[in-house]
């Protein structure tokens, strides 16, 4: 016999954590997550942890509006220090077109009561003397913004979670879904669990854990690399530098205690689930972090990783129930936007069960059935 639960919750990274976390604060009854490894060991593990505003589409700037007021007061709620570090954001841009983007999006920012403000690149050098901006056409500085501990906030509030009640189960991959006509099935090598809600929280697996029930659920991995070079001094570039992310080269820098972290993904690179670091992307990337930033012309790379962003067609998440299978939701896709974004989630997530909508935030642009109406815009700013 299959054990019983109100709502299972298939992953425990930041949107499975947050959804048991808001479920069990609402004393949901028996809330359950089924998690294939240990919290926190899949995709939320390895990401670079960035919180911004800067979107072009509405969503996901209030979604981070929302978001970041639970990481500045994250201490005071989970009990846990989340390294939240608010050196701001700041992006550049080199050619025209992409001028006009950032500069119509940070309108649309600063309508929405966001400080994200438009320099050139005189202020730029002004203010960052450590980069080379002659190249620049502009660039687009978010003062609130910056980055957090993914690790330490996820397993914060997944404790919490338990604290309220909701039980998670470690080293349970799910195998099997049987869906019925009141309850759904959810097999392990370890046991079966029953519910009349599920919710698919399994970042770029979450398209495969459909596959299981019978739905489609248009999630894919896209791999990108983190370099750590050695120590640099605060004197050659601060600690308090910002997230700095170059959108015409597609790559990332911000401190990482006292080195330096640079993001990449291959560009054209296939889907895969493989986070083997692509050693063969750093003379490229090094080429372009030297340019870009040239006090990093003799850093010395001391290690790497790769993680996987959860991409959908048009870069943005998916927080909807799944048509047709009563009791079925997902919460996944959110293009390497999940970790900024979980908290809101989550709790989005669980006004939706609990309640059959969200309503702190309209997420009718995250249902999964924009797909098959092709209405929804691309978001530009997503850098993979």
């Amino acid at each position: 016999m299959a054990e019983t639960a109100d709502a299972i919750i298939i992953g425990a990274g930041i949107m499975g954590a947050a959804t048991a976390y808001h479920l069990a604060g609402r004393k949901y009854g028996r809330v359950v997550v089924l998690e294939r490894d240990g919290i926190c060991s899949g995709s939320t593990a390895l990401a670079s942890g960035g919180i911004r505003h800067q979107y072009a589409n509405r969503i996901g700037i209030e979604l981070t509006q929302r978001s970041i007021v639970v990481y500045e007061n994250f201490a005071a709620e989970f009990g846990v220090d989340p390294q939240f570090r608010q050196h701001g954001y700041l992006i550049l841009q080199q050619t025209e077109a992409e001028r006009r983007v950032y500069a119509e999006s940070a309108a649309t920012q600063r309508a929405m009561g966001v400080d994200t403000r438009v320099l050139g690149p005189d202020e730029v050098r002004a203010r960052w003397p450590y980069l080379r901006v002659d190249d620049l056409a502009s660039a687009t500085y978010s003062p609130r913004d910056g980055f957090a501990d993914p690790y330490l906030v996820t397993t914060a509030i997944a404790a919490r979670a338990r604290d309220l009640g909701a039980g998670i189960r470690t080293e349970h991959p799910v195998v099997g879904i049987e869906r019925g006509p009141r309850t759904t099935t959810v097999r392990t090598p370890r046991g079966d669990w029953a519910a009349p809600v599920v919710i698919i929280a399994a970042g770029c697996w979450s398209g495969q854990v459909g596959r299981l029930a019978g739905v489609e659920i248009p999630v894919f991995p896209r791999r990108r690399c983190k370099f750590i070079t050695a120590p640099l001094p605060a004197e050659r570039i601060p600690l308090e530098t910002p997230f700095i992310i170059d959108h015409h080269d597609g790559f990332s820098i911000r401190r990482e205690g006292p080195g330096i972290m640079v993001g990449y993904g291959r560009k054209g690179e296939a889907s895969t689930f493989d986070t083997t670091p692509d050693w063969d992307l750093v003379p490229g990337v090094a080429e372009r972090a030297v340019r870009r930033v040239p006090a990093l012309a003799d850093a010395e790379v001391m290690r790497a990783w790769a993680g996987l962003y959860e991409m959908t067609p048009d870069q943005m998440g998916i927080l909807s129930a799944l048509p047709g299978a009563d009791g079925l939701f997902v919460i996944a896709g959110f293009s390497g936007h999940g970790f900024m974004h979980g908290p809101i989630a989550g709790q989005l997530m669980s006004e939706l069960v609990a309640d059959g909508r969200a309503h702190t935030v309209d997420v009718a642009p995250l249902d999964v059935e924009r797909f098959r109406r092709g209405d929804s815009p691309v978001e530009v700013m997503t850098f993979v």
